[in-house]
């Protein structure tokens, strides 16, 4: 659809289109139209319009509408999301969005707007980023879960946090997650059948806006095990579906995090304020940069639990790997625990800590996000 969006229409029963005109109010200056005869819904398919189609029992137009092709109007159809034929009749229609008789009213206009967002001139191109430690334990999944957790606080954004460490991951424990109903295995495996509405059936969901997709927490699976063709298609299913993509991956070099870091517009390479780390962390970087031939400007690294009083400090690693994209986060090891123990990222847990200040920065700017700041007003007040 490229031309812009000019009206809506809503199709169904005279009461029911009445009150979602009403909840609509006067959404993004569009011109709403109601029409009571759901048979002439078909005529504004090849329209910019948003068509949103009460069915009720129906399927006759759903049927029909899914042997059309509607490149130009995006639709909403609203109906019994509990009768399977009819989910399964909308996926095959290419729907924009299914919502149940019984919804909400801010789902309507929240569908909408995600419509209007995901049509937009201005839109933000879908972001990648592989987060890697530098030595066991530097706290990569703790920075991964909450620049996934903050992304997702920003408006008409949808994210994907997947935890690659098939073995040892912990990204579960930052959500109070005990065991995901699907695994990242399935997915990979079932991946040839998956579409763009499918695959949000494999994750977890944290909230309206963060998706997680997690290993398995009793099957020992070997990377050797998984196809790098998979996780390709994965990962592209993924960036297609969500608007930002984070993965944490082990500490290992290997096809399938090679893979992942190859397509990543950043690597974000943790790392804590010591000699040892330093030196891994420079030892990760030119295999990164050398052996496997990525270029240098997308690694990002990130100083965990950073000490101003260390007498290693941030020029030093500056000046130790001759790169400039690295960033710090505060000390505050009882605070982290806390929010590990409540099981939820510390961005929810204490927005307004030095330690979220330094997280939202780096997660802004991961995620290519401009943070619209107040202005400030000067005068007799």
């Amino acid at each position: 659809m490229e031309e812009k969006i000019n009206s809506i229409v809503i199709v169904g029963e005279n009461l029911t289109i009445k009150n979602q005109k009403n909840d609509l109010g006067d959404i993004d200056n569009l011109r709403i139209e109601t029409i009571e005869n759901s048979s002439n819904a078909l005529n504004f398919v090849d329209q910019n319009v948003i068509l949103i189609i009460n069915l009720d029992d129906k399927t006759d137009e759903l049927q029909k509408l899914a042997e059309l092709n509607h490149k130009k109007a995006a639709v909403i159809i609203i109906g019994n999301k509990q009768d399977a034929n009819l989910l399964s009749i909308a996926i095959t229609a290419g729907i924009s969005a299914f919502l149940d008789t019984n919804h909400e009213s801010h789902e309507l206009v929240d569908s909408i707007n995600n419509i209007l967002y995901k049509l937009s001139s201005t839109k933000q191109k879908s972001t990648f980023n592989a987060f890697i430690n530098a030595k066991g334990g530097a706290g990569a999944s703790f920075i991964a879960s909450n620049v996934a957790y903050i992304l997702s606080q920003v408006k008409h954004t949808k994210v994907a946090l997947v935890d690659m460490d098939l073995q040892f991951g912990s990204i579960s424990l930052n959500f109070n997650i005990n065991t995901p109903k699907y695994t990242i295995t399935e997915a990979l495996n079932e991946v040839n059948e998956l579409d763009k509405v499918s695959i949000s059936g494999y994750m977890e969901k944290y909230n309206d806006s963060l998706n997680l997709l997690l290993p398995s927490t009793h099957d020992i699976v070997v990377p050797g095990e998984l196809d790098s063709q998979s996780l390709d298609k994965l990962i592209s299913l993924l960036r297609e579906n969500y608007n930002h993509l984070a993965i944490d991956l082990p500490r290992l070099i290997e096809p399938l995090s090679t893979l992942t870091m190859d397509q990543a517009d950043n690597i974000v390479i943790v790392l804590q304020q010591n000699l040892a780390q330093f030196r891994d962390g420079r030892r990760l970087i030119h295999i990164l940069n050398k052996d496997l031939e990525i270029d240098l400007n997308k690694i990002v690294i990130i100083i965990n639990r950073y000490d101003k009083n260390n007498s290693l400090r941030k020029e030093d690693m500056v000046k130790l790997v001759n790169h400039d994209r690295v960033y710090t986060v505060a000390n505050d090891f009882d605070l982290v625990e806390t929010s590990s123990n409540l099981g939820m990222p510390l961005y929810e847990h204490s927005k307004n800590s030095k330690i979220a200040t330094d997280l939202k920065v780096i997660a802004y700017a991961l995620g290519n996000i401009q943070e619209n700041k107040r202005k400030k007003f000067l005068g007799l007040f």
